[in-house]
């Protein structure tokens, strides 16, 4: 049967699972545009922007661990979807890009061709793993499949395949091929056999759980190890959900603070499943003192990158946790995972003292939605810092996420594809500064009716680097913005908007947004917030649009 390039691709997404394809329609992919609307199964969605595109793909592949497809134009379409697959790197997402290119005829030539590209490809493999570009009709199916294909092996990259108009216009009678996923990896038996002699002499064990617990399946398996050892468990960040909140080996995402560094000090082993051990700002995570470890990872170039492991690990973190389970002494030291548990404790309820009674009224408010199937998504805040990290419960893998790389921006983009991926209810925490970012993709949520919830922590500026530049310089330079009436602009794009004039009248707003349906932004007014601790008020001196004089300085 003969098919044109542009069915086959869409076929081929199919074939993978995908649901949904995010992107915007151009002369250098209608053809795709057309084969994914017209195939049963698979659904366009049509964004303002292929950055927000692409963010919402890496959303919405985090959110179901499957494929996430962004489709952009060659050329300035390419160029906007850059950021997003350095985000979705970052974060070890599985996400596709497909763009297109010129006609084979000219790509190549540097004619002027509209929206020429001669160096996409290379631009391209700068942020994505596997990257290609073929020249024929006939090898449009296998190198799609071979992007999908090593997107999915060992630690989750971004791939991308770049399509020639005529080629999605062309036909072909070459067979349909399968897709051949590869199958997870478990770890050698001799690192197996090391691993359990290192795990069985210890007795003070310690689990740090990261983000490849949740993109392998592996929270049944994360708790039955933890049990049988009877060891309390930390995660990163990007671990927040690996295991309940109300699981009573949880330590929370607390490594980093000083008490458990210090207690941990006293432990035999640290068994760390699915991080690297992201350095973060300053290097100051890769700086600590940790115990001895055993390293369980699906790529291998992240044993050792950080520290020093004493058995290394490479495989599937479910996979390699269920062959541990087989051979761990269930005997620990309860007396130390008491002590360590009494740590956590302190450190979580000391933070809580540290971000005020407004905070804290914020957070509780969260928390009541959070032992229910929403999911959390937060830009890069200073609420995400404080509190967001490390005290708000989350209760399933991967139900908190955010922008691994430290990006400004994502998170509304990345929550709406999690909210399109799962149909679930989706909180967005957003600053006013981040939120301008993709304010066009209101009216997308809107016209697809996403079961979102905005929340707009509104404190005129970028609050983080204003504090930063407080702290470095004495003064604060180009961080204060005029901000629009959110409530207005979310009602002008079909998005019902809440104001929240403090944290009183926020509990009330967000029940209210929880029950509604479709999108829904609140905007909370942070002035009126008491500051947390360290960080620089916003001002309240202003030339009357909102902006402060240049060079200002208060502290």
């Amino acid at each position: 049967m003969s098919r044109t390039g542009a069915e086959i691709v869409a076929q081929v997404l199919l074939d993978a699972g995908v649901k949904h394809v995010f992107g915007i329609v151009s002369i250098h992919n209608m053809p795709i545009v057309d084969a994914i609307c017209h195939l049963d199964g698979i659904d366009m969605v049509t964004v303002r922007n292929e950055q927000s595109a692409t963010h919402m793909a890496d959303g919405y592949a985090r959110a179901t661990g499957g494929l996430g497809v962004s489709l952009g134009s060659t050329g300035p379409g390419t160029t906007n979807m850059v950021t997003g697959i350095y985000e979705s790197a970052y974060a070890s997402s599985r996400l596709l890009c497909i763009t297109g290119q010129a006609e084979t005829t000219f790509y190549g030539k540097g004619k002027g061709y509209v929206h020429e590209a001669e160096n996409q490809k290379a631009m391209l493999e700068s942020v994505a793993r596997k990257v290609v570009s073929p020249s024929h009709v006939s090898e449009v199916e296998r190198l799609l499949i071979e992007v999908i294909e090593d997107i999915f092996t060992g630690r989750p990259q971004p791939g991308a395949i770049e399509i020639p108009i005529d080629l999605q216009y062309a036909a072909t009678e070459d067979a349909a091929k399968l897709i051949n996923l590869p199958a997870a990896q478990s770890a050698e038996g001799a690192s197996i056999d090391l691993a359990l002699t290192t795990i069985n002499t210890a007795r003070k064990r310690v689990i740090l759980a990261g983000g490849g617990v949740a993109l392998s399946g592996a929270s049944k398996e994360l708790k039955a190890l933890a049990d049988k050892l009877d060891a309390p468990i930390l995660t990163t960040p990007n671990g927040k959900g690996a295991i309940r909140d109300d699981d009573a080996l949880y330590l929370g995402p607390v490594l980093m603070s000083a008490q458990m560094l210090a207690a941990l000090s006293e432990a035999d082993l640290l068994i760390a499943v699915g991080t690297r051990f992201q350095a973060g700002v300053g290097g100051r995570q890769i700086d600590a003192s940790l115990p001895p470890i055993v390293h369980i990872d699906a790529d291998p170039r992240n044993i050792n990158l950080n520290y020093k492991a004493m058995v290394g690990l490479v495989g599937d973190a479910k996979l390699v946790m269920a062959q541990l389970i087989k051979g761990v002494d269930a005997t620990g030291d309860a007396q130390y995972r008491e002590k360590l548990q009494a740590v956590a404790e302190d450190v979580k309820e000391k933070n809580r003292q540290r971000i005020g009674p407004d905070h804290c009224s914020v957070l509780d408010s969260l928390s009541r939605f959070m032992d229910r199937d929403a999911y959390f998504v937060r830009d890069n805040t200073i609420a995400g810092y404080y509190w967001g990290n490390g005290l708000l419960p989350i209760s399933q893998p991967g139900g908190y996420i955010f922008p691994t790389s430290g990006a400004i921006g994502p998170g509304l983009a990345l929550g709406m594809g999690v909210a399109q991926a799962t149909g679930v209810k989706t909180i967005i925490m957003h600053g006013d500064g981040g939120f301008m970012y993709h304010v066009g993709e209101l009216a997308t949520a809107a016209q697809y009716q996403m079961p979102i919830v905005i929340i707009i922590f509104n404190d005129g500026g970028y609050g983080v680097l204003r504090g930063l530049q407080s702290k470095q310089f004495g003064r604060i330079n180009e961080t204060e913005l005029y901000t629009p009436d959110f409530v207005q602009l979310a009602e002008s794009m079909g998005v019902k908007g809440l104001y929240a004039n403090d944290v009183a009248e926020f509990d009330v707003q967000l029940t209210n947004a929880m029950q509604a349906t479709g999108p829904v932004l609140i905007e909370l007014n942070v002035r009126n917030m008491q500051p947390l601790d360290g960080i620089v008020p916003a001002p309240s001196i202003t030339d009357g649009l909102g902006l402060m004089p240049k060079g200002s300085k208060y502290l």
